[in-house]
């Protein structure tokens, strides 16, 4: 939030007092609207150089929300240096009958009046302005990028992916069946203790990844095998249940689920099967690729896990990584989108045991990314994180 502080007189003598347009209107409209945050430059702790650290809000902050009421000499400096860098999305605010400067009279700004039905009509607005604004890539809202549209600077540095590895867990209720959500969590694979099915995005040729490798592969085989106490050894307990179920098959067609037993993760966290899921394909000499149509695999999970075979113990979690992302290297928001969907229409629309379908959000730029796309899913409500 780009604005003065305090009791200000604004551009034609009025005294307004922003601290109630920033808390009265602002924070209200926006605080948690969406999985935002709102954080104006007052709010970034003291110590240090304060500039460095507005600078860098201003830049990587996915929305800007300008007040232009006082032509404030600061506040348009912020909001040269936002139009420089970002393409969208800044939202500009201005209290009604204040005058515009002549180099933004031609940019829409949303107007707004201090009373307690002004206020009201303009939340309700400025909420409508952010969620059609990030819905809408195309967008481009920069005096700077509308003159200059193929100006090389249009997002900013990019975000180095950093993992999250604090546990927690954001639930989005599925609107048809609130009983039914579709969960964000980020955290170590070794603290996940809430799904009855891990699921491993592997190849067609079911060749887990290595103990000392980095993917999910990797990860699910190391965390299932168990340890001799006395000489750490360890015993390849999932991927040796694997080979079993495929006997002399040496590939699968994409999409395919083979399942197998947990090995230790059963008594470590709670997980009573793995599904093993054809996400990526092998070429020689060149590596992974996602499989095309990579929706397919959240199908194939959630329809395995349905079977008559889990009667007995009906499964109502399932945990899995956002398949096609990791070494395979495919476009992150385009495969979350896609998983997300395909698990968004199964549990509005079929008869299921499952619950919670839980995605895994491993870095940073992944959980921002994933909140953005699924708060703007009108078939979701986001429900308080946890």
């Amino acid at each position: 939030m780009i604005m003065p502080y305090g009791e200000k007189p604004d551009s034609d003598g009025t005294i307004v007092d922003f601290d109630v347009v920033y808390l009265e209107l602002i924070q209200k409209a926006l605080h948690g609207y969406l999985g935002l945050d709102v954080l104006r430059c007052d709010d970034i702790e003291k110590s240090g150089w304060i500039h460095q650290r507005m600078i860098e809000q201003i830049v990587s902050s996915r929305i800007a929300i300008v007040d232009t009421s006082t032509n404030n000499a600061n506040v348009f400096y912020e909001l040269g240096v936002r139009h420089a860098v970002k393409r969208a999305v800044t939202i500009l605010v201005h209290r009604a009958g204040t005058p515009w400067p002549f180099n933004i009279a031609g940019l829409s700004s949303l107007k707004y009046t201090t009373t307690p039905a002004g206020l009201t009509a303009a939340r309700k607005k400025l909420r409508a302005a952010v969620k059609a604004s990030l819905a809408d890539r195309d967008h481009i809202d920069s005096l700077v990028h509308l003159a200059v549209p193929d100006l090389n600077f249009t997002q900013g540095p990019a975000r180095r992916p950093i993992h999250v590895s604090k546990l927690q867990f954001f639930d989005y209720l599925v609107s048809a069946c609130p009983e039914r959500r579709i969960t964000l969590a980020t955290g170590d694979y070794e603290d996940f203790k809430v799904a009855d099915v891990w699921v491993n995005s592997e190849n067609t040729n079911m060749q887990m990844d290595g103990f000392y490798g980095r993917s999910t592969s990797a990860t699910i085989r190391y965390l299932g095998a168990h340890r001799d106490p006395e000489t750490n050894a360890l015993t390849d307990s999932i991927a040796s249940a694997l080979s079993e179920k495929l006997g002399k098959a040496t590939s699968v067609d994409a999409g395919t689920v083979v399942v197998t037993t947990a090995g230790a993760l059963e008594a470590s966290n709670n997980v009573r099967w793995i599904f093993h899921v054809a996400s990526v394909v092998g070429q020689i000499r060149e590596g992974y690729r996602p499989i095309d149509g990579i929706e397919l695999c959240v199908s194939a999970v959630l329809r395995e896990a349905d079977r008559d075979n889990y009667a007995g113990h009906p499964i109502r979690s399932i945990f899995m990584p956002i398949f096609g992302t990791g070494p395979a290297g495919g476009d992150f928001a385009a495969h979350a989108r896609a998983c997300f969907r395909r698990a968004l229409e199964y549990l509005s629309t079929r008869p299921t045991t499952i619950e919670r379908v839980v995605f895994l959000a491993w870095t940073n730029v992944a959980l921002e990314v994933s909140r953005e796309i699924l708060g703007n899913m009108d078939e979701l409500t986001e429900a308080s994180p946890s």
